[in-house]
């Protein structure tokens, strides 16, 4: 795993040191914890009866688990009951000679049953979905302060049970740009999907990662990496960071989603902007484009045209974290941004009068025009009015 360095092409992007003003500026946007859930953040580990519903049965023998276990010759061959009867010295097993890597929920053996002895009650789904609160920091070799935020990315895969797997970790520290850990991670569980044409990670990429001892072993080596870094109080941006999370079993309290932000920001006065991102989407390419002005995933990527890296993408999410701490002045509510609107007037139950002037147009504050109501979609879509907001937009990023 490379060591701290500054991140690659850094004068791409934003300078932001570290100061009390500029810390202050970023706490504000931190997700409070009451709304964890509503984002799909979780605060506390899974429950006994949310772990009967991630598997539904398990081998006594071997400690595999399934989903739907049946008799069918598919779910056989897909998964076997295998065991090593000797024991393990020195990552020898004593039966077979063999030192071959055990899966979680798929082991391998040199003695294999014609079927499983399932049972509910195993401790094996507890160990696979064990969440970790971040603990206290501990002065090391690699840190010797923590840092005070960071930005985070991810790359998965999918597993053998339909879940994100992680495959490569970034951490950023947010005021330096240093990269912390930029790393292939290599999973301990057998994978159903890569889905490279994501992030362009492949079997093989893994596999030279781990034979030249530059891979991370499993996701626990690697949220442990990230605590070399990373304290209760440090700050965590993501962008839309769910699945980060969970491939990492982490429970963090103090978490800033950049997408999230989007959603429970109303900037007073522009209505076109969040117009604009209803219609491109709240994802980290569009928003940062749209945003900040800054280009992602254009083929300046060591995986090519359009494919996740990482680094870019920690790197881009830092970077609408510095657009927000800029631009959003004063405290951000859940709602609404600025000054507490009044309490609005009792319902009558009459309809409101119409404006006869104004009711059958619409006023584009892009343009400074009146367009008429039924000509609205179509002025959204002329060239001439998304130059404009895209112009208007780069400006307030600028």
């Amino acid at each position: 795993m490379p060591g701290v360095a500054v991140c690659p092409n850094s004068k791409r992007w934003s300078e932001f040191p570290f100061s009390p003003e500029h810390e202050h500026s970023l706490k504000r946007f931190l997700l409070p914890r009451e709304k964890y859930k509503r984002y799909g953040y979780r605060t506390e580990k899974f429950s006994e009866e949310e772990l009967l519903h991630k598997h539904e049965a398990y081998c006594k023998r071997c400690d595999a688990f399934a989903l739907k276990p049946d008799d069918s010759v598919a779910y056989k061959q897909q998964l076997q009951c295998r065991i090593h009867p000797g024991k393990k010295l020195q990552q020898i097993w004593s039966c077979c000679r063999s030192t071959t890597i055990e899966y979680p929920g798929q082991p391998s053996g040199c003695r294999m049953f014609s079927r499983h002895d399932w049972t509910t009650n195993s401790d094996l789904p507890q160990k696979f979905w064990d969440l970790h609160h971040t603990p206290q920091f501990k002065p090391s070799s690699r840190s010797k302060q923590v840092r005070k935020a960071v930005s985070l990315d991810c790359e998965m895969a999918t597993n053998r049970f339909d879940q994100p797997e992680l495959i490569k970790l970034t951490l950023v520290d947010f005021f330096t740009k240093e990269v912390l850990i930029d790393a292939i991670v290599k999973p301990l569980v057998k994978i159903k999907n890569m889905i490279t044409h994501i992030h362009g990670i492949t079997y093989r990429d893994i596999i030279s990662a781990s034979n030249a001892s530059t891979a991370i072993l499993g996701r626990d080596a690697a949220r442990e990496k990230i605590f070399e870094f990373v304290g209760p109080e440090t700050m965590v941006f993501v962008h839309g960071g769910t699945n980060d999370f969970i491939c990492l079993r982490w429970l963090h309290p103090a978490i800033v989603d950049t997408q999230e932000i989007e959603s429970r920001v109303k900037r007073i006065g522009d209505d076109e902007l969040d117009d604009w991102l209803d219609d491109e989407g709240t994802g980290l390419e569009a928003m940062c484009r749209l945003i900040t002005g800054i280009q992602i995933r254009s083929g300046n990527t060591k995986y090519g045209n359009g494919v996740h890296d990482s680094l870019e993408d920690a790197m881009a999410c830092r970077e609408l974290g510095i657009w927000y701490a800029d631009n959003l002045k004063g405290e951000v509510g859940m709602e609404v941004l600025g000054p507490p609107e009044a309490d609005p007037p009792e319902r009558s139950t009459s309809p409101p009068p119409l404006d006869e002037e104004n009711k059958q147009f619409w006023d584009c504050k892009v343009c400074n025009l009146k367009i008429p109501k039924a000509a609205e979609q179509l002025h959204r879509k002329e060239n001439s009015h998304i130059a404009t907001l895209i112009m208007l937009i780069q400006q307030k990023g600028g």
